[in-house]
């Protein structure tokens, strides 16, 4: 089979160290399926495994951390099944999904929505279950106001798409941008901070002076201080991402808010755990309540040009979904 290797850290994003190479086809062990990989989206932190700078790396691997595809080998009941899947051990401890087949448990196998195609399903995961992990731990329920921050990036428009069909009500977040550009099955508010610079003041005009009971912070630090400052009582901020890795806030109104930090990294959820997240999601999919991200088809790359897909991601030259089809 074809697939990418990965020996070795790349020192520089402008020279990434990778292989494609053929390999035997892995042969499955009890409790194991073989997965023929029609769809693997290239996720940020695929590529910044590729410079060493996530945890847990083995060496070499085949990168890519989402997948769809059909079971080929594996408990009789599987085989044939259309399936997806993610995890923060994929690509990272054990190989991925950039290759024409890969193995997974069987106890992470889950059948993909009927109604996405391959790379719609590949594209899903790791975006998905972040958001998920944020929205749920943080209880978003009807009546509600969630302001996301980065709303147009992949974690915001998950978290959108799930706080809008819980029934709550979204400010969306963006630094330059006068339109939210996803899915949604609710009213959404859309705060460009290049018009209006104050943040914290842009979410309590919206909010009668009270704050959001959610902020979704997926850009981390930048928005850190001032959403600390943009809560309602009792209110929670989610944080997945930072470029600052140290930050104050003030303990007295922290204290006094009854506010709530919540803590969102899916990479300790292996593809076990992250099958049990897409599991749940599913049925908003298949219902239409949950749109895919649109892909593409100049975004679609075989194995063979993968090199630029990277690139284009590490780089960030592209917004939206940038996939591997290893059949291609």
């Amino acid at each position: 089979m074809k697939a990418i290797r990965v020996h070795q850290k790349s020192e520089s994003s402008d020279n990434l160290k990778f292989e494609l190479t053929n390999l035997d086809t892995p042969e499955i062990k009890d409790g194991g399926c073989l997965i023929r990989i029609e769809a693997s989206c290239i996720n940020p932190s695929d590529v910044k495994a590729l410079l060493g700078k996530m945890p847990n790396l083995v060496w070499p691997r085949t990168p890519g951390r989402d997948y769809a595809g059909t079971v080929i080998e594996g408990p009789s009941e599987l085989i044939g099944k259309e399936v997806w899947g993610s995890g923060g051990d994929l690509g990272m401890s054990r190989d991925g999904a950039h290759a024409e087949f890969t193995i997974v448990d069987a106890a992470g196998v889950r059948e993909k929505p009927a109604n996405l195609s391959m790379t719609e399903a590949g594209s899903v995961g790791v975006a998905w279950t972040c958001a998920w992990l944020g929205m749920t731990r943080s209880n978003v329920t009807s009546g509600e106001t969630v302001a996301v921050l980065g709303a147009n990036g992949k974690v915001g428009e998950a978290s959108i798409q799930i706080a809008t069909a819980a029934g709550s009500r979204v400010i969306a977040v963006e630094r330059s941008r006068d339109e939210y550009n996803g899915h949604a099955t609710g009213p959404v508010d859309v705060v460009n901070l290049s018009k209006e610079s104050d943040l914290r003041q842009a979410i309590l005009d919206r909010t009668d002076g009270n704050g959001a009971d959610i902020i979704m912070n997926t850009v981390g630090s930048p928005y850190f201080e001032a959403a600390c400052y943009s809560l309602n009582k009792e209110g929670r901020q989610i944080i997945l991402s930072t470029k600052q890795e140290e930050c104050s806030i003030n303990l007295k109104t922290f204290y006094r808010g009854n506010y709530h930090m919540v803590g969102v990294s899916n990479m300790d959820h292996h593809h076990i755990l992250s099958g049990d997240l897409m599991e749940k999601m599913r049925s908003g999919f298949e219902s239409g309540s949950y749109k895919p991200y649109p892909i593409k088809e100049q975004n679609v790359y075989t194995l063979e040009n993968a090199g630029e897909a990277y690139g284009m991601v590490l780089k960030g030259e592209c917004r939206d979904r940038i996939v591997i089809n290893p059949q291609g």
